[in-house]
């Protein structure tokens, strides 16, 4: 890795924050500058526009989301529907109670608008993740019985957590009810076998 692409991403990395704080357009190259602790025309060497900084950002941020997900499921040291839980606040957790701040909404009209992958990559790594767990693990066998696949359950899990972040305020109530929705699936699972 280069110096050149190592001070662009700690640039990105600060701008996440200030972004957050301050909303897409009400966010100045000044903002941007000082909390990266660089000049404004340093800045705009690494990058020309808001435009460009703001698409960067979101790209190191989708992406520490991706790798601690990713990291989450891979733990040994959880049975599945841990690894399971830990995926979904790694990925969630963050963002649970963003949609009551303001600058929610305008950050991801921003990211849309620039064609940003702010979602999508990270819920098909959510997905495709869950729905590994519950097919390695067994569960979705269980449930083929009622005609649902471990797509299925990982989709509508995902569509539950999606709903808790945005019903919620605190990583620990989203934690209490996503605990909840993997304690159905996977008890669910097992009801549906002794029937």
């Amino acid at each position: 890795m280069t110096s050149g692409s190592t001070r662009r991403d700690t640039i990105a990395d600060a701008a996440i924050d200030v972004f957050i704080r301050y909303g897409f357009r009400k966010t100045s190259m000044d903002d941007l500058a000082r909390a990266a602790d660089i000049s404004r025309q340093g800045l705009y060497l690494h990058f020309k526009t808001k435009d460009e900084l703001f698409v960067a950002a979101v790209d190191r941020m989708v992406t520490g989301v991706c790798a601690a997900t990713g990291a989450a499921f891979a733990r040994d040291d959880l049975d599945p529907p841990g690894r399971i839980l830990a995926a979904f606040e790694a990925c969630q957790g963050p963002s649970v109670g963003a949609a009551v701040h303001g600058n929610f909404e305008e950050l991801l009209n921003t990211a849309a608008t620039l064609r940003c992958s702010l979602a999508e990559r990270i819920e098909r790594g959510l997905v495709d993740g869950v729905e590994q767990v519950l097919a390695d693990s067994g569960v979705a066998d269980r449930w083929r019985t009622a005609g649902l696949s471990a797509r299925d359950l990982a989709e509508h899990l995902h569509a539950t957590s999606f709903g808790l972040k945005h019903k919620l305020s605190s990583v620990d109530e989203y934690r209490n009810g996503m605990q909840t929705a993997v304690t159905i699936v996977f008890a669910g699972g097992e009801a549906l076998t002794r029937e």
